[in-house]
């Protein structure tokens, strides 16, 4: 379970949790109908065991304002966990793929030694090698996990607020090995604003871009499409990954999928849901009455593989 792969810890520093912080980061693992899907409050930290790159910790950022708030960088979602998790890739050092034993950081998936992606699809979404951008960031997990799967560079962007991208610094800093370091940058960057100095500089540069829960906002959607295509590669392998979960509702989702991209020039390549537990299940842009539910429907995440479209299809 996602969940499992996280630990936030009290904000007194070496202190010890409290019982009311270990049963808060317990609930999804008790009560199963009601997963958590964000994780940390400002001014904390959460630990992320991640697949064979250690212990990684990210602080939180403590946005000042209703307009930093309302950015919800503050958190940590299963969307960037599981993003983390695919584009960090199986661990195959040990040779138990990544059985963990301990309270927190399990990967079995119903009792079975599986892990998200099978090798056909752990080679679609590779990172080795690659120019990526993430954005709407938030902690940075899934940039500095693109940074430790050896990406050629990798850019991690978010909205221009200071605490915002203060947080993402401190982070990459903390976790990103001093040999790796020239290898990532922190940039500001609002969705949509095509015009700054990084952005002119940047245009269809990078073969990988990486966006985790970003579909909550509709009236962002256009702007984020438009910045999806104008930091992409024009290279036919260059992809966009998006993992988003359904705490926020399918509709808005499907309003992306559907009438979003096809404006732009962007297309889906593939396209499924998943549940935190691994379990798939067909993409759908209608509500299933049952599985929309609100306790059910935070269980799953949509993921989606995009490309540029193919003129002729």
């Amino acid at each position: 379970m996602l969940s499992s792969l996280l630990r936030v810890q009290p904000k007194t520093a070496n202190a010890e949790p409290e019982p009311e912080d270990l049963f808060q980061s317990s609930l999804g693992l008790i009560f199963t109908d009601d997963l958590q899907n964000q994780h940390g409050d400002p001014g904390t930290t959460v630990t992320y065991r991640s697949n064979g790159y250690g212990d990684l910790e990210f602080e939180i950022a403590d946005p000042s304002g209703e307009n930093e708030r309302t950015k919800f960088a503050h958190y940590l979602w299963n969307a960037g966990v599981l993003m983390g998790e695919f584009v960090g890739g199986r661990e195959k050092e040990k040779g138990n793929d990544s059985d963990y034993d301990g309270v927190w950081g399990m990967r079995k998936f119903e009792g079975k030694r599986e892990w998200w992606l099978d090798v056909d699809e752990e080679e679609m979404w590779k990172i080795r090698g690659e120019k990526v951008l993430e954005l709407g960031a938030g902690v940075g997990l899934v940039g500095i996990m693109s940074v430790l799967a050896e990406a050629e560079e990798v850019t991690i962007t978010d909205y221009p607020a200071p605490t915002i991208i203060d947080t993402l610094a401190q982070n990459v800093t903390k976790n990103i090995p001093q040999e790796l370091q020239p290898k990532v940058t922190v940039q500001p960057h609002q969705w949509g604003d095509l015009t700054t100095p990084f952005a002119l500089a940047k245009k269809e540069y990078y073969t990988r871009i990486l966006a985790a829960d970003t579909l909550w906002l509709p009236q962002q959607h256009l702007n984020l499409a438009k910045s999806m295509l104008h930091f992409l590669s024009k290279d036919p392998g260059a992809r966009i990954f998006v993992i988003a979960g359904f705490h926020t509702g399918r509709a808005k989702m499907a309003c992306f999928f559907e009438e979003t991209l096809p404006g732009v020039g962007l297309e889906i390549e593939e396209i499924w849901e998943m549940d935190a537990d691994g379990r798939r299940r067909p993409w759908s842009a209608v509500a299933d009455e049952i599985g929309d539910k609100v306790g059910e429907r935070k269980k799953w995440l949509v993921v989606a593989r995009l490309r540029r479209k193919v003129h002729g299809d």
